[in-house]
């Protein structure tokens, strides 16, 4: 019988000893006492509460681990404190089931203490899961995050683990901040600051305790400044340009930014650019010059550079900025996740006084964004969007705005997004920010160090102690798109290539130190690499042995350019010329010897569903039966092995358990599609009749019109051999239930029947794991192969065949 949560605590209560909130308040009173309060609640159930004083704070998911560390004494007086009481029942049995002898749990909760009347001591959330823990390891870390495990396809080789190298667009979010949004999302969702009950209470106390986790990420001051919850670093940007709008002055931007600080003050006034040197660095003597030379009132620059990684001293800008009477905005989209972030006192002259950024570069989900500013600055601006939370009182012709932050949020924030961007910012302060640049930077040198060995064009300045781990390079004689494309496909690495939303700085950067190659019709452009959290050396040598592909030509696939991006096929050589593929392929010749014309391999051997690769040898050309969509890479693969020419794909029929990768296949390699006439599917280059025969070189197959299971069913015939698709399978037979007709099916399996017994069956599913049978052991074994064609028609009429209970929808041309 299986237990709900509930029904397992009621159970568990009765093994385990509880103490009321007045016996316990009553016994911490009596001189002497030494029992141990153990308060087993998650981090982010601290917010706005308190604890017992002295209580020892481990989460529910450490207490196993942890228990011999944090409670030493086999013997000691144990009550274990959770929100309700529901928890600490469960983790009280199980400490009994340690050895401890005196363990008890508080009865009803924190909620019956505080009912009580009883105080709560301050508890601090960032200490929880700290305290008695080891420091993790680099590969403790990476074990958090399940991206790691992450199989891609990857040409010639079947699949690797992918080697994400995007962290400057985008990055992954670690077990700790996936669990606290599905938290959110299944147990805590409500709307915020908006309902007494007990959800929207709770949720609205978790969102405000985010404004905290976030200024005291970056050393802020909510007293002087506020923080604005967004949905991305280009909505606070544009926030912060909005708030400063109505001030006089022109804005400085630079040719470092990223587009989403620059257009948003663009679009506001007069935008003056700070230069960049010829490797990349913002010229100060040319800012001064600009502060000096024009009433300024905001500087806006990067915290770090998207394309190179370089971060300009921004405190030093700030006290140039503030002594000319302007004020300094940070991008700080690249810098968060990876370098300490401090805007310092107010009165400070290297003061940050606003800082933009996202969660979804700071290991947070997408949509969850933030910008830091002055409070009197951000009071005295109109509404950034005016709407639901921004107003106090409305009326028919009047209305009264709220003060920052809520003045600029409105509408439903994303509550469980903030929550995630908290969680993220909480899980990089355990690591420790100066911990996490130490192991970034040690990837960079190495990085640079082999990329310059390399001989690539390595963009922005050569001290990787002034940049992230962020690397952009060109490969001679290799655009940008194909570079990214052979990483990709045949490397399983994930870069960016482009121009990175930053098309000033790129620009400059190619003009002063050249190497791209660009496409005919396209803007130059670079590849980018950039790391993160759970990178390692093995990685940065992985990334360097594939630009080692790409410097020597060793590429083994076609690709070219089309307006949707780079496609991909096998050419089983290296290429010196990468577009040739635009022509037709050559045939490929193997070496076969006499009697061995016939290369035949079923494919998909791990699962029911079966696919066949047909080939002559001598002359290369091959077709590929029944492939499914989810293996072409595989396929693909197989191709290459045996220096296949793939030309022709058939699907045995319009399957309703797969969707085929004929379309793929075709639009891939350049062959044709066949199926029988009656196929529904719209992508067929060759309808097929009863009698007619494929050939493939000197060998040929002969089509049977095998209706029944559909009305398009084929086989095809080898001298030895027949692929049966699901008219016949081993030991059974395909369904009549989704417009297929028994009286055909019967048919069609009396015809095979007359088949040599020795004809090898090759059917499309194998439920048993034999892989093949032959038609004289389907006849004696299989009961929809046996009997006259009336028993055979009445066996199948109820006939449920595995496709039952797929929809016909998914087409063999659907795409």
């Amino acid at each position: 019988m299986r237990l709900s949560y509930h029904q397992l605590v009621d159970r568990v209560r009765a093994r385990v000893s509880g103490v009321t909130a007045a016996e316990l308040a009553a016994r911490r009173g009596q001189p002497g006492d030494r029992s141990v309060v153990l308060d087993v609640r998650e981090p982010d159930e601290f917010a706005g509460t308190g604890t017992l004083a002295g209580a020892v704070h481990v989460p529910r998911g450490l207490v196993e681990k942890l228990a011999a560390d944090i409670l030493p004494d086999l013997d000691a007086a144990i009550v274990v404190v959770c929100a309700s009481g529901h928890r600490a029942v469960l983790v009280a049995d199980v400490l009994q089931l340690l050895g401890y002898g005196r363990v008890q749990y508080l009865e009803g909760g924190l909620l019956a203490w505080q009912a009580a009347g009883l105080p709560l001591a301050p508890a601090c959330a960032r200490a929880v899961a700290t305290t008695c823990a080891r420091t993790p390891t680099w590969a403790d870390i990476r074990a958090t995050f399940p991206i790691v495990g992450r199989q891609v396809p990857v040409m010639g080789e079947g699949e690797r683990a992918l080697l994400y190298l995007d962290h400057a667009a985008s990055t992954h979010a670690p077990e700790p901040v996936l669990d606290r949004y599905a938290r959110f999302m299944a147990g805590e969702y409500a709307n915020i600051h908006r309902g007494t009950h007990l959800l929207s209470r709770k949720a609205t106390e978790h969102f405000d305790e985010c404004y905290y986790v976030v200024s005291d990420f970056i050393g802020g001051d909510l007293e002087r400044d506020c923080v604005v919850f967004l949905g991305n670093t280009t909505q606070a940007v544009d926030l912060a340009a909005h708030v400063m709008a109505a001030l006089p002055g022109k804005v400085v931007v630079t040719e470092l930014e990223h587009h989403s600080n620059d257009l948003p003050h663009r679009n506001r006034g007069p935008v003056l650019r700070a230069r960049i040197t010829a490797d990349g660095r913002l010229d100060m003597d040319h800012l001064g010059h600009l502060l000096r030379q024009n009433q300024v009132k905001l500087v806006a620059v990067t915290g770090a550079s998207n394309v190179t990684g370089w971060m300009p001293d921004i405190h030093a800008i700030a006290r140039l900025a503030h002594e000319h009477g302007a004020l300094i905005l940070v991008d700080a989209a690249q810098l968060l996740a990876h370098q300490r972030i401090d805007v310092k006192p107010p009165g400070d002259p290297a003061h940050l006084d606003f800082v933009a950024a996202a969660g979804h570069k700071a290991y947070a989900p997408f949509g969850a964004a933030f910008l830091y500013g002055p409070r009197g600055i951000m009071d005295a601006a109109p509404p950034y969007l005016p709407g639901g939370g921004t107003a106090s009182r409305v009326g028919p012709h009047s209305v009264e705005y709220v003060s920052a932050p809520d003045r600029h949020q409105g509408g439903t924030p994303n509550i469980g997004g903030v929550l995630a961007l908290a969680e993220a910012l909480r899980f990089l302060d355990g690591i420790g920010m100066a911990h996490v640049r130490q192991h970034e930077l040690a990837l960079t040198r190495r990085a640079m160090a082999g990329m310059k060995a390399l001989g690539v064009t390595l963009y922005g300045p050569d001290d990787p102690d002034a940049r992230l781990g962020v690397l952009s390079f060109n490969v001679a004689g290799v655009s940008d798109p194909l570079a990214a494309a052979v990483l990709s496909e045949e490397r399983g690495i994930a870069v960016r290539n482009g121009r990175f939303c930053a098309h000033v700085h790129v620009d400059r950067l190619l003009a002063s130190q050249g190497g791209a190659t660009p496409e005919p019709g396209s803007a130059p452009g670079a590849v980018r690499a950039s790391f993160g959290l759970y990178n390692d050396e093995a990685d940065v040598d992985r990334l360097l042995e594939a630009v080692a592909v790409l410097r020597d030509r060793r590429w083994v696939g076609r690709y070219r350019v089309r307006a949707a991006g780079v496609t991909a096929e096998f050419a089983g050589r290296c290429n010196d010329r990468w577009m040739e593929a635009d022509a037709p392929s050559p045939p490929a010749h193997v070496d076969a010897e006499p009697g061995e014309a016939l290369l035949f391999a079923q494919l998909n051997p791990s699962g029911p569903t079966r696919s066949y690769l047909v080939a002559e040898r001598r002359s290369g050309a091959a077709m590929l039966v029944d492939p499914r969509r989810d293996q072409v890479d595989r396929y693909l693969a197989e191709l290459q092995r045996h220096g296949l020419r793939l030309e022709l794909v058939l699907d045995t029929h319009t399957h309703g358990d797969h969707l085929s990768g004929a379309k793929r296949l075709k639009d891939l390699l350049g062959c044709a599609i066949a199926m029988h006439r009656a196929a529904a599917a719209p992508c067929v280059d060759r309808p097929l009749e009863d009698g007619d025969t494929i050939t493939l070189g000197g060998l040929a197959l002969e089509v049977w019109h095998t209706p029944g299971h559909t009305p398009d069913s084929l086989c095809l015939l080898l001298p030895d051999r027949v692929l049966t698709g699901d008219t016949l399978w081993l030991g059974g037979t395909g369904g009549c239930d989704l417009g297929g007709d028994p009286a055909a099916l019967a048919a069609s399996l009396l015809r095979l029947r007359g088949l040599p017994a020795h004809t090898e069956v090759w059917p499309l599913h194998d439920f048993d794991g034999r892989g093949r049978s032959t038609i004289g052991e389907e006849a004696g074994q299989n009961p929809f192969f046996q009997g006259d064609l009336g028993q055979l028609r009445a066996r199948l009429a109820p006939n449920r065949g595995e496709a039952s209970a797929v929809s016909r929808a998914n087409a063999s041309c659907q795409t």
